[in-house]
């Protein structure tokens, strides 16, 4: 592609001619130049690119972006921009022929329900035959092909790449998660959205936006991305997401909830450990759901899909058909068994609020004892740590503190963070620093008729401890104790007779 067309909608002064060069790829690392590339000299959270200029003309860009003047005597075109952020996802928009624009494209933000609203939406998509793309915190997803996520949103480039070949392998729909660092670092800029979903905003994230205030403007961004005609899909029982009616401009805002009078909304709803049972009342008429999905917070996550499909214009039926057919998300309250006499589960609740809802659907349960699992990860937002330690310790009934991540924090330092909101005033709860140790008790513990939740890390199949990444699935982890305490063991259906299987 020429220089030209990449640079389209980016004021910049350069040094060199422009108007003939063309550019064989667009990248910002150093390390992956290859001859005839342009490399941005991108100014990031941790590393500043402009450290690497250098290196990335010894291994043959043709040209350079960045925010300082390059020397006429490099031989290459220099472009000086005033923000490398700002113009990163403009240059990887143009650079791959504006993908989001050949789509319909849905933005999902919020603290809580991202990952679950974007398997919904997915199953409602395939349920009307419209092929779908997914960008979300598990994994990318497009037709047959799965790819790991590096991040909840990819950084402009890979972004841009990733919608370029689903509009190549004809996809109609990409419905991806739009987190808060994505909207404050500028990764979305070059997109606009045909649906955006807010889900609800509560404390998260603290250690990089430092106030709720910071963390709550980079989610409203989203609100000025949206296509002319396009539709915001508002929960609003949430106070500060239901206030950004007033923000939505050339969209339309649609509300949903459980609590109020919004557009969408839950009637008759029935809850149980065996999953929900409402009728959704839009203004296109009522759909009745039975879903396996357990808790409000899901339910409330259904009718924000049922929000976005009526903005969408996708048939009732499909709807009901989609949101039927999908009966577990990967680390969302997923249950694990082999045969055991009590429930075990495990959840990515990782915020104070997260835990509550999940804590507080296994507490109106018919269970006996409820035993959970929990830890908090290392260089990420403190404050919530006692906060989480009392929302464990109120709803269960044996709490067991662990590590989660540490990455470069000792855990048991984030492990007294935890106990300082529960020391004193709770005696339900032991700390085991091994997660793996934390899990073994709990199950070697639990009996008939209990519940054990183990939360945090959901569908995670590693676990991070300073630079080390070590395998470490929770669901994988306590599969295998579960195998070797019941071994050779089967219980009846109502868990009252042990029999030895020989």
């Amino acid at each position: 592609m020429k220089l030209k067309d990449i640079l389209k909608g980016i004021k910049f002064k350069m040094k060199g001619e422009i108007r003939d060069i063309n550019v064989e790829r667009v990248t910002c690392d150093s390390r992956t130049v290859k001859t005839g590339d342009l490399f941005i000299a991108f100014n990031g959270y941790s590393l500043n690119g402009h450290k690497f200029i250098a290196e990335a003309i010894s291994r043959g860009a043709r040209a350079i972006v960045s925010e300082r003047a390059i020397p006429a005597t490099s031989g290459i075109c220099g472009i000086s921009v005033r923000d490398t952020r700002l113009a990163l996802p403009i240059i990887a928009d143009n650079f791959y022929c504006h993908p989001s624009g050949k789509m319909k494209l849905v933005g999902v933000t919020g603290t809580n329900g991202k990952t679950t609203i974007t398997y919904l939406m997915e199953s409602i998509l395939k349920e009307c035959g419209s092929p779908s793309g997914i960008i979300g915190t598990i994994n990318y997803r497009l037709k047959d092909k799965v790819l790991d996520a590096k991040n909840t949103t990819p950084g402009p480039l890979e972004l841009s790449a990733l919608l370029s070949e689903m509009a190549g392998a004809g996809i109609e729909y990409c419905v991806m998660e739009v987190s808060s660092h994505a909207l404050d670092q500028h990764r979305v800029d070059g997109l606009k959205f045909d649906v955006s979903i807010f889900t609800n905003v509560t404390s998260e994230h603290l250690d990089y936006h430092k106030s709720i205030k910071r963390y709550f403007g980079a989610k409203k961004k989203l609100v000025t991305k949206m296509k002319g005609g396009g539709a915001c899909i508002l929960n609003a029982d949430d106070v500060l997401i239901a206030s950004l009616s007033r923000a939505v401009k050339d969209a339309q805002a649609v509300t949903y909830g459980l609590h109020s009078d919004a557009d969408v909304r839950a009637e008759d709803l029935n809850l149980s450990l065996e999953g929900s049972t409402f009728r959704a009342m839009t203004p296109a008429g009522s759909i009745n759901i039975n879903t396996r999905l357990m808790g409000e917070h899901n339910v409330s996550n259904i009718l924000a899909c049922i929000a976005a499909s009526y903005a969408l214009n996708v048939k009732a039926a499909a709807v009901k058909r989609g949101v039927e057919a999908l009966v577990s998300i990967p680390g969302r309250l997923e249950e694990v068994g082999v045969g055991q006499p009590f429930k075990l589960l495990v959840d990515y609740a990782h915020t104070e609020a997260a835990l509550r809802n999940v804590l507080s659907i296994l507490r109106k349960s018919a269970a006996k004892n409820i035993i959970t699992v929990f830890g908090c990860g290392g260089n990420r937002d403190k404050k919530k740590r006692p906060k989480m330690g009392i929302a464990a310790a109120e709803f269960s009934n044996h709490v067991i503190i662990t590590s989660d991540n540490p990455r470069f924090e000792e855990p048991l330092r984030i492990i007294e963070d935890i106990e300082k909101g529960v020391r004193g005033a709770y005696s339900n709860y032991e700390i085991i620093e091994d997660r793996l140790g934390a899990i073994e008790k709990a199950l070697a513990i639990a009996l008939p008729g209990d519940i054990v939740l183990i939360a945090g890390k959901g569908h995670e199949k590693h676990q991070i401890i300073k630079d080390k990444i070590m395998p470490f699935d929770d669901r994988e982890v306590a599969k295998a104790i579960l195998k070797r305490i019941y071994a050779g063991r089967v219980y009846n259906k109502d868990n009252k007779r042990e029999v030895t299987v020989r």
